[in-house]
């Protein structure tokens, strides 16, 4: 039942972790269009990962370990390729622009750095573990994913904020009404 619980716990705070994105055709709407869409595209991944180690965890098997560090190095690859894209990304022109791409670089280096302690320890759970020691392993992500979960909010939150021009960028964007919206 741990096990059970813990996944879900992933789960959720996975689900979660995108929400908080607002966007359009101005300079502005077009690179909030590109975070969501990164984000987006990384949530939609995520999930994915996270329903194939639950399915994994509810019927343990000789193959369960096997397929949980697989959902969790494709889930560190989608995320390093999250990383990689806000990274990557141009600041706005505006005052605030170059402060919001200083943002989403912190971001990204705070998902890299969860992802590997995520796949450190998965990496260290025994290959014979039980399915009680699996999920106290997997139970002390909570905390980091947690954390992650509430600095993505705050860091969104925040760009938005910090001008007129972004926060009606955010508003605007397709991609980011759509966030929202599977967000909530």
């Amino acid at each position: 039942m741990r096990l059970v619980a813990s996944a879900l716990f992933v789960s959720a705070s996975l689900a979660f972790l995108a929400a908080g994105c607002g966007g359009g055709q101005s300079n502005e709407e077009k690179w909030a269009s590109s975070v969501c869409t990164d984000i987006s595209n990384w949530k939609q991944q995520i999930q994915k990962e996270v329903d194939n180690a639950q399915s994994a965890l509810q019927s343990p098997g000789a193959g369960t370990m096997d397929s949980i560090k697989t959902s969790v190095q494709q889930a560190a690859d989608a995320t390093r390729q999250l990383g990689s894209n806000l990274k990557a990304l141009g600041a706005p022109n505006t005052s605030a622009g170059t402060q919001a791409k200083q943002q989403l670089e912190s971001l990204s280096t705070q998902l890299e750095n969860t992802v590997n302690q995520a796949k450190q320890s998965v990496s260290s759970i025994p290959q014979n573990a039980t399915p009680s020691q699996t999920a106290s392993q997997l139970a002390a992500l909570g905390p980091s994913l947690q954390s992650l979960v509430t600095n993505t909010k705050t860091t969104l939150n925040s760009i938005k904020s910090s001008s007129s021009q972004l926060k009606e960028g955010f508003d605007k964007a397709d991609s980011c009404k759509k966030l929202q919206q599977s967000s909530s």
